[in-house]
């Protein structure tokens, strides 16, 4: 494990060979321990963003960097390769090399889908999954994404997607890109700390400034790489899973009374006024959540 240089000079990080380059990864609570829980990040982000959220949590927490996210090296020159159930895929095989024994999965949007599909591909590596806000989307949705052409519509048409491909890529400095982001937009209710550690690994240094870690395309390919029935596998967690979902896309409790019947050990906590943020805007609520999946 290597540290940064300047404020972030105390950051535990790491970066893990996989099929394909590595996967970068930062470290919190008591390193030295064995890792109790691995975190993935919303479309977008990074596993830093997240740190006032994980460390004050006393055990040894990775939060990874997705496939073409935050200091993680493995292609994205297929789109393909955007879809949710290859990014779990991707953790799956750093599980599989990387961490001793059983751990607790947690994420938040497209990683809590990501920690969900994965446990279901290496039960033996995943004790429970404590997922924020997964998205689950409806059947026609899904539908659409299943194609090129459906995908390539969604992408101009659907906001998030639409809005990722029109982000300003470049800045001269980081603290540029603070300035222009405090207060705007998405980031509106971020505390200050939490964009801050965003920026920093967010975006990495190019032709004397810097630009977005996660590339315009990338970001919007994964709004709309989902096709997977997200459902059944939120229905198949492991015995002691919670999960957390707002209506942030539009939910029905049929389907998640029905998951309940059928495993009777998932909690699933229902908070359709709640905002899709919430792990960062709301991090006491999120980390009592993570305290308790700990315990």
């Amino acid at each position: 494990m290597r540290k940064t240089t300047n404020q972030y000079q105390d950051i535990q990080r790491s970066n893990k060979v996989v099929p394909g380059g590595h996967m970068a990864a930062v470290h919190f609570g008591p390193t030295s321990e064995p890792v109790k829980m691995v975190y993935l990040h919303a479309n977008g982000f990074n596993g830093l963003t997240y740190r006032s959220l994980l460390e004050p949590l006393g055990v040894h927490v990775v939060a990874l960097d997705l496939r073409g996210h935050g200091l993680t090296d493995l292609s994205i020159d297929d789109a393909a390769l955007a879809s949710h159930t290859n990014l779990a895929k991707d953790l799956a095989a750093y599980l599989k090399a990387h961490i001793d024994g059983k751990v607790i999965l947690a994420g938040h949007s497209l990683g809590a889908n990501t920690a969900i599909i994965a446990a279901g591909m290496v039960p033996e590596k995943t004790i429970r999954v404590l997922a924020f806000d997964p998205v689950v989307l409806p059947l026609k949705a899904r539908i659409l994404m299943k194609s090129v052409v459906g995908r390539n519509f969604l992408m101009n048409n659907f906001p998030f997607a639409k809005n990722a491909g029109r982000r300003r890529d470049k800045f001269s400095s980081h603290e540029t890109v603070y300035e222009r982001y405090h207060g705007r937009g998405p980031f509106k209710h971020f505390p200050d700390n939490v964009l801050k550690d965003y920026i920093h690994d967010g975006f990495v240094p190019f032709e004397g400034g810097v630009r977005l870690a996660c590339r315009p395309n990338w970001e919007q390919l994964g709004y709309v790489s989902q096709a997977q029935n997200m459902k059944r596998r939120i229905t198949n967690l492991p015995p002691g899973s919670r999960v957390m979902i707002t209506d942030f896309v539009e939910q029905s409790v049929g389907w998640m009374q029905r998951a309940q019947r059928k495993n009777p050990d998932l909690r699933i906590d229902y908070h359709p006024k709640k905002d899709h943020f919430f792990p960062i805007t709301q991090p006491d609520i999120s980390r009592e959540a993570l305290r308790e999946i700990l315990a």
